[in-house]
């Protein structure tokens, strides 16, 4: 039996643990609910939300934000030079998801949309103790007169554009009248999920670049996060307007400033796998934005940008990044292990596989090739993961 204080030895393992498995088992089962949409296989019990609807704001807000948060609760303070949160601080967050997974499967099992809607509203109580542990070490941090740390900042706003989504979302799921989901996806990708990958890209990438590739230069200049958000603000801004021509300009400037990125940070020697697969994942970026570009000046791309950007850019980083916190606070060597690999391939392969879907006008041959493939590849690594997370470190030490 899993003892409670392994689980909440450091705020990565339940958090890290309650994500990727809702992850896989989200993905898994969408793969079903694709089958039994396209092919007549087996239909899922629905009330009155069906699960094509579900699939965006269940990924949104409640498969990632454990995920940002088992990340975010341990390197925030690390970030602002402050020590770690204690265990009373963070358990909450990591209680808060863990029963928000159980309610969502509750519901989705037996087809009760109350019970998804106490999962939504469990995921909001939690994100917003989260993002208060979070706004109290940045406001430790103005009180203190230190210099402020911009990323920290930056992960913040975005915290509160997802605040604002979940909002929108939870008053969708108390009345379906309500127009308010496609905001709360749209705001959710763009404002929230988006931004807290790039922001920690910007950070980790090149620090951990400059520790393992002889004569490379960190560059990470903070106009890049600024620039990022004034993107990000005009897509924003375009969704709320429904001005195409803010959408052309958002995803163009954001296009330009990711591609400058990739090509700066490409290592010019020898560098280790947990490198390449970042910087690779990275270059998903601007491959997104610029097919969202595409999209707004009339290319027909149905949900392909959404898609490069989730599958090939987040998926890509959320295996690469989790991966290498996982080792480190295990006690493991930063490597790549095989089944990190195939979960790796396997997202570039997915991504793949669903832009072509999109382009294809949804075909649903390749819709469920896509998401059998992201199951496939990724619950190797979950299992693996997850074994870690349910065991005390290597080295003795604590974490």
């Amino acid at each position: 039996m899993v003892k409670s204080a392994i689980l909440f030895a450091a705020p990565h393992r339940l958090l890290f643990l309650t994500g990727i498995v809702q992850l896989a088992a989200t993905m898994l089962w969408w793969t079903v609910a694709l089958a039994g949409i396209h092919f007549g296989t087996v239909a899922l019990p629905t009330e009155d939300i069906p699960a094509s609807l579900l699939h965006a704001p269940i990924l949104i807000y409640l498969v990632l934000p454990p995920l940002f948060f088992g990340f975010l609760l341990t390197v925030f303070p690390r970030w602002m030079g402050y020590p770690d949160l204690e265990r009373r601080a963070y358990a909450p967050v990591a209680i808060g998801y863990a029963l928000s997974a159980v309610l969502c499967w509750a519901g989705l099992f037996v087809g009760r949309d109350i019970l998804l809607t106490g999962a939504f509203g469990t995921a909001f109580l939690a994100s917003l103790w989260g993002a208060f542990l979070l706004a109290s070490i940045a406001n430790r941090e103005v009180r203190d007169s230190k210099s402020p740390t911009w990323h920290g900042w930056s992960i913040l706003a975005a915290f509160a554009c997802g605040i604002v989504g979940q909002i929108a979302l939870l008053a969708f799921m108390a009345d379906l009248a309500t127009d308010t989901l496609p905001f709360a996806n749209r705001i959710g990708l763009w404002a929230f999920v988006l931004p807290v990958f790039f922001t920690v890209c910007h950070r980790m990438v090149p620090f951990f670049a400059g520790n393992v590739v002889e004569g490379y230069v960190r560059w990470r200049p903070f106009w890049l996060l600024t620039a990022f958000w004034v993107g990000t603000v005009l897509l924003i801004a375009a969704e709320v307007t429904g001005r195409m021509m803010l959408l052309s300009l958002g995803s163009a400037f954001i296009t330009t400033v990711t591609a400058m990125m990739v090509l700066k940070w490409w290592p010019r020697a020898k560098a280790p796998a947990l490198l390449w697969v970042l910087i690779i994942g990275f270059a998903w970026a601007p491959i997104g934005y610029a097919l969202a570009f595409l999209g707004s000046i009339g290319i027909e791309l149905g949900r392909a940008p959404e898609h490069a950007l989730t599958i090939g850019f987040a998926s890509s980083i959320l295996v690469a990044m989790v991966t290498r916190v996982t080792h480190g606070h295990s006690g493991r060597p930063l490597s790549f292990p095989a089944v990190a690999w195939i979960a790796f391939v396997g997202m570039q392969t997915a991504a793949l596989a669903r832009i072509a879907a999109a382009v294809r006008y949804d075909n649903p041959a390749w819709l469920l090739a896509s998401a059998i493939i992201f199951v496939a590849c990724f619950a190797p690594w979950m299992l693996r993961n997850g074994a870690i997370y349910l065991q005390a470190r290597i080295d003795g030490k604590a974490g």
